[in-house]
C-alpha cells in the first residue's frame, strides 16, 4: 500500500472519529445522565402530568419520577452505609403501576419497615412496555452496578412472551440503536447519542405500541363522566376518527355497546381502584373482534394450549435463563417472579364476556403461563409463580387495563416480602447458589 494510501486511510479514520466523538458530545447536552439514559428512553418525568386534571384527587398518578426516571424515591448508585439489605426489581408496568397508590416495591418496602426492617432498599427499574431483553441489559448494565443483595425479576404472562428467532443470542447483528444502550451496535459506544435517537423517533416499545393522540386521556374521560346515553356514540365517533377511519360507525356502535351499563360501571369515579378508559383498550376491544381465525375464537385454555409454540417458549427461556447465568456468575441471588394474566380473576373472566375474541387472548397467556412454568422446572432458576396466590380470588386485577387492583398488589407484595425475607435470612449472596 503507498503511503499516500495510508496516510488517507489514516486521515479518515481520524476524520469518523473525530465526527462521531463530536455528536456525542452534542447529544450530551440533550440527554439525561447514567442511569437514567440506560432506563428509559423518556424523560425522567410522569407521562401523566399533562393530564392532570384528569386524575384530581389521585395525587400518586401525578407525582414526578425521581431522577433516574424511576417510579420511587431517589436512590443513589453506591449502596448507603446504612442499608443492610438492597434488593433491585427489574420489570414492566407492574412495577412502575402508576393506577395504584403505592408500586409494588414501595408496598415491599413498607412490609420490611412494619417488621422492624428499616435498614431495607427495595429500588425500582420498572420500566412500562418493556420484555425479557430489556430485563436483561436493564440488569446487566444498572441492576448489578448498584451491588445488590438479591434481584427480583418480574416477568408478566399478558404481553413478556417472545418468538421463535427472538431468544437470547439470536440474529446475526444487535440493532443499530435500542432503548437497551447495551443492546446495539451505537448505544455500546456512543450511548448518549443512542438515547437521543431512541427518544426523538419513537424506537422506544412503549412508544412504538402505542397511538399519541394529544389530550386523548381528557377527551375519554369526559365521554366517561358525560351523559349515559352520548357515552357509547362519542365513543364509537373517538376511534373512527383517529384508529378506524374506514369502518362504519353502527359497527363501532354495536361492537362498544355489548357490556351496555357493566361495562361504563368499571369506570365510575371512586377514591381508590378507579379505572380510566384508555384509546389503546376501547381500539383493542374492536381490532380483535374484527379478527375472525381460528387464534382468536379459543373459548378453552385447552384450545389456547395448542397455540402455545415449543419454539416461542423456548426463545423467552432462553433470556430468563441468560439473566439467572450473569446474577450467579456476579454472586447475587436472583428471583423470577412470574405473573399470571388477568383471568385467573373470575370478575375479570366474567366483565369480558360479551367480547370472546378480546378474552381469548387472555386463554392463550394462561396456556403459555403454564408452559413456562413447567419449562422453569427444567432449568437451574429460582422461581415463584404467583398464579396460585391470585387463581379464583375476585377483584385482583383491573378489568379495563388487565394489572393489579390495590388487592392484587396487597397479594403480590405478600408473596414477594415473604421471599425476599427468606433471602435476606439466608444470607443475600451467600445465598445465590442456593
Amino acid at each position: 500500500m503507498s503511503r499516500h494510501a495510508v496516510f488517507g486511510a489514516t486521515y479518515a479514520l481520524i476524520l469518523v472519529a473525530v465526527t462521531l466523538a463530536g455528536i456525542e458530545a452534542i447529544a450530551s447536552f440533550h440527554s439525561p445522565a447514567w442511569p437514567a439514559r440506560a432506563l428509559r428512553s423518556t424523560e425522567p418525568v410522569n407521562w401523566l402530568a399533562a393530564d392532570a386534571g384528569s386524575f384530581a384527587g389521585k395525587p400518586w398518578m401525578v407525582e414526578p419520577f425521581n431522577s433516574w426516571g424511576m417510579r420511587d424515591r431517589e436512590r443513589s448508585v453506591a449502596k448507603p452505609a446504612g442499608v443492610g439489605f438492597r434488593s433491585v426489581f427489574i420489570g414492566d408496568s407492574f412495577l412502575e403501576a402508576l393506577p395504584t397508590s403505592r408500586s409494588l416495591p414501595a408496598a415491599v418496602e413498607q412490609r420490611f419497615a412494619a417488621v422492624g426492617r428499616t435498614d431495607t432498599e427495595t429500588i425500582n427499574l420498572g420500566v412500562s412496555g418493556t420484555g425479557p431483553p430489556s430485563y436483561y441489559y436493564r440488569l446487566r448494565d444498572v441492576a448489578l452496578k448498584l451491588s445488590p443483595d438479591a434481584l427480583a425479576v418480574f416477568f408478566f404472562s399478558g404481553n413478556d412472551f417472545l418468538r421463535e428467532g427472538e431468544g437470547y443470542g439470536d440474529g446475526l447483528l444487535p440493532p443499530l440503536v435500542s432503548e437497551s444502550p447495551g443492546r446495539s451496535l451505537i448505544g455500546s459506544v456512543m450511548p448518549r447519542t443512542n438515547w437521543l435517537a431512541v427518544n426523538r423517533f419513537r424506537q422506544s416499545e412503549f412508544l412504538k405500541n402505542n397511538r399519541s393522540i394529544p389530550r386523548e386521556v381528557e377527551t375519554l374521560q369526559a365521554i366517561v363522566r358525560g351523559p349515559p346515553d352520548r357515552r357509547v356514540p362519542l365513543l364509537a365517533q373517538h376511534l373512527k376518527r383517529h384508529y378506524f377511519p374506514d369502518l362504519p360507525e353502527a359497527q363501532l356502535v354495536e361492537i362498544l355497546a355489548r357490556g351496555g351499563n357493566t361495562f361504563w360501571d368499571a369506570f365510575a369515579a371512586r377514591p381508590r381502584d378507579e379505572e380510566f378508559l384508555m384509546g389503546w383498550i376501547a381500539a383493542l376491544m374492536v381490532r380483535t373482534d374484527l379478527k375472525d381465525n381460528a387464534f382468536s375464537s379459543v373459548r378453552t385454555r385447552e384450545q389456547a394450549a395448542t397455540f402455545a409454540l415449543d419454539a416461542d417458549i423456548a426463545a423467552t427461556l432462553s433470556w430468563l435463563v441468560a439473566m439467572d447465568d450473569l446474577a450467579r456468575a456476579r454472586g447475587v441471588p436472583l428471583r423470577l417472579f412470574l405473573i399470571p394474566a388477568a383471568s385467573v380473576d373470575p370478575a375479570f373472566a366474567e366483565f369480558w364476556k360479551p367480547w370472546p375474541r378480546y378474552y381469548s387472548w387472555y386463554l392463550h397467556c394462561a396456556a403459555r403461563h403454564e408452559r413456562l412454568v413447567a419449562a422453569l422446572r427444567g432449568t437451574a432458576v429460582s422461581f415463584v409463580d404467583l398464579q396460585p396466590a391470585f387463581q379464583g380470588v375476585r377483584g385482583t386485577y383491573r378489568k379495563a387495563d388487565g394489572h393489579w387492583s390495590e388487592h392484587g398488589l396487597d397479594i403480590a407484595a405478600g408473596q414477594v416480602f415473604r421471599e425476599l425475607l427468606r433471602l435476606d435470612k439466608a444470607g443475600g449472596k451467600s445465598a445465590a447458589g442456593l
